[in-house]
């Protein structure tokens, strides 16, 4: 007897996915791009000092012009790819740029990069400042004057347990870093 497949499962058999929505094309066959390494690397360079400037903040967009480019073109694909976008997107002042910075940190976790849990916690916290809503994880810090703080922030949202588990120190522990992150 010969067995029909519904339509909607043809489809999926053709596209190259599984019954799960998932791609057939396993992460450790996907090669990082060094192109985006070289951004990414730069973008961490002018981290180091803790200081931007204005001319930094050019290079800033620049390198997201670029990644933005990449990402449509189609050539971020591995775990690695996806956790540097996430930086760069991180660091750019749009909220819609933001949330493709925790979007992309969480596809880089879904191949298993656990070292994008923090930045899939921090563009989400730095997301929610950008909508005009208090962060949730206690990763972000505004310099005010002399004065650095987290501005908005509901430290009760979260447990320190899943702080712990995306690699967010817990309430307890968490001290304002170098503003450069």
């Amino acid at each position: 007897m010969k067995r029909l497949i519904p339509l909607a499962a043809a489809a999926l058999l053709l596209s190259g996915c599984g019954p799960q929505g998932r791609a057939e094309d396993p992460p450790a066959v996907r090669a990082d791009n060094p192109a985006l390494t070289a951004l990414f690397d730069a973008d961490q360079k002018a981290r180091q000092d803790h200081h931007l400037d204005l001319l930094e903040g050019m290079a800033d967009a620049e390198r997201l012009a670029e990644t933005k480019a990449m990402l449509e073109r189609g050539e971020i694909r591995s775990a690695a790819d996806y956790y540097r976008a996430a930086f760069i997107f991180h660091h750019s002042r749009e909220a819609d740029d933001i949330l493709k910075a925790h979007v992309l940190a969480t596809a880089a976790l879904a191949q298993g990069h656990q070292d994008a849990a923090w930045i899939a916690a921090a563009s989400l916290d730095r997301y929610l400042q950008g909508i005009g809503r208090p962060q949730i994880y206690g990763t972000q810090y505004i310099q005010m004057g002399a004065e650095t703080t987290r501005g908005a922030f509901d430290p009760d949202f979260m447990p320190d347990s899943v702080r712990r588990d995306t690699r967010v120190p817990p309430l307890a522990e968490q001290t304002a870093p170098p503003l450069a992150r």
